[in-house]
């Protein structure tokens, strides 16, 4: 991959991850406050949301952390030549 191509995947992903930190954060306000009020149904809705938003972020965070490497190693190999 280019450097260019890089830059703009690791910008994606950041962006990409932190709009799933915030749908996680608010997947589990709405989980807290229907637990206050014994809305099960929201509380199963939001937890499953909440579950599967999570996953997305983590296998986010991995293709960063990939891809964080693959910069590290490009910008390495452009030191040596």
């Amino acid at each position: 991959m280019e450097n260019d191509e890089l830059y703009d995947d690791i910008q994606e992903a950041k962006t990409a991850f932190v709009i799933t930190v915030l749908i996680a954060v608010y997947c589990f306000s709405i989980i807290m406050r229907s637990i206050a009020v014994h809305l099960e149904w929201k509380v199963i809705c939001s937890s499953i949301g909440f579950i599967i938003v999570t996953l997305v972020g983590v296998w986010l965070f991995i293709r960063l952390i990939k891809l964080h490497r693959a910069s590290k190693s490009a910008l390495e190999v452009e030191d040596v030549e």
